[in-house]
């Protein structure tokens, strides 16, 4: 015999319903007549196939024709995009003014030879002045002084002012316009730039990609191995005649210029006509 137990909820109690509310329906009993009205055989597999195919074949069509649409006006805005692209690279060239303040910073192992070029071709009068960092060694002193003593100056008088810092430091180049300017790094670079203030001196054809890509081979030359550059200058020289693109000078002859001057056997993979050629132009 067990102990029996008192029971903890009583269910036999009857349970008294409050009479000062609504009464409600019960939702179970819209369940039960929603199931009823569904009519089970018109949902069956083959008809429910049917209309996802239907819907299919219209949305491949919308895709259709959203595709065309999409490529009429990619041809439209391409042609625009180039037009216009030729026409700002015309109006920027004719809108940078030449600035009255220039700083370079330099490393005495990088020196700019392309300045010779600017500063004994240009029309304009420009003061330079120079000055030594005291991360340069003494020794690099007489030939930053022999350098700067070459380069073509015409005293106080011009409004355009040159200012060469030289120090060690960063390999690149840099060109500042202003002190809280984003300075313009690198030789490459800085020809760019300086071809649109002087375009008579270093012409330069934006738009023309494979100026750009020999550009981009000098840039590469100025960071090769001594093993590498053989092969990279094979490159850059690929369509020389008599300069080395086009027959003609540009800004490439000046960028490949710069960087094999500072070589000490500079025509060991250049053709030294070319390399004579450059010499008498630059200096």
């Amino acid at each position: 015999m067990m102990y029996r137990m008192k029971k903890i909820i009583t269910y036999d109690d009857e349970i008294v319903l409050p009479t000062c509310m609504y009464r409600i329906k019960n939702p179970n009993d819209f369940l039960k007549a929603d199931e009823a009205n569904i009519n089970i055989s018109e949902q069956g597999p083959n008809r429910k196939m049917a209309e996802l195919e239907e819907r299919q074949d219209k949305l491949l069509k919308k895709l259709d024709i959203l595709y065309d649409r999409i490529k009429t006006i990619s041809s439209i805005c391409s042609q625009s995009t180039t037009s216009n692209t030729t026409q700002a690279t015309k109006n920027l060239k004719q809108t940078i003014p030449t600035p009255e303040e220039i700083v370079v910073v330099l490393n005495p192992e990088n020196l700019p030879w392309f300045l010779k070029l600017l500063l004994k071709e240009s029309n304009l009068a420009v003061n330079v002045s120079w000055h030594i960092h005291s991360s340069v060694p003494n020794e690099k002193v007489a030939k930053i002084k022999a350098f700067v003593n070459k380069l073509k100056t015409t005293g106080n008088s011009s409004k355009i002012n040159l200012r060469l810092i030289f120090r060690y430091g960063s390999a690149d180049s840099e060109l500042k316009l202003s002190s809280l300017g984003v300075p313009i790094v690198g030789n490459v670079n800085i020809l760019r730039y300086l071809s649109y203030v002087y375009p008579s001196t270093l012409p330069y054809d934006p738009e023309d990609y494979y100026v750009d890509y020999l550009l981009d081979l000098c840039h590469l030359l100025e960071r090769t191995p001594e093993k590498n550059k053989d092969a990279v200058t094979k490159k850059i020289f690929a369509q020389h005649k008599s300069w080395i693109y086009k027959d003609e000078f540009s800004i490439v002859d000046g960028a490949v210029y710069n960087v094999v001057k500072q070589w000490q056997n500079s025509t060991k993979y250049v053709p030294k006509s070319w390399f004579d050629k450059c010499e008498k132009k630059f200096l």
